[in-house]
């Protein structure tokens, strides 16, 4: 598997590094301990999943890193 670093996203000031899993899925990694806290893809069906941070900041995450140009995005999909 082919990883790829997509770039850095702030929200609420903690930073995590958002990491392409394969295209239009990502892996969101908190930088202050290296730990993984969920994945999302960025292309209809869009998709969340958390692994130990609450549904709500995963999103925030995911728009970010979509807003910010650090994922792929197709365009057709709501980030409400």
């Amino acid at each position: 598997m082919h990883r790829l670093i997509k770039g850095m996203v702030q929200v609420g000031g903690t930073t995590y590094r958002i990491v392409r899993q394969q295209p239009y899925h990502y892996e969101v990694i908190r930088i202050l301990d290296d730990v993984s806290v969920g994945t999302f893809r960025s292309a209809p069906p869009f998709d969340l999943c958390t692994k130990g941070i609450d549904l709500d900041l995963l999103r925030e995450i995911a728009r970010g890193a979509i807003q910010t140009g650090k994922t792929s995005w197709v365009g057709r999909m709501s980030l409400e």
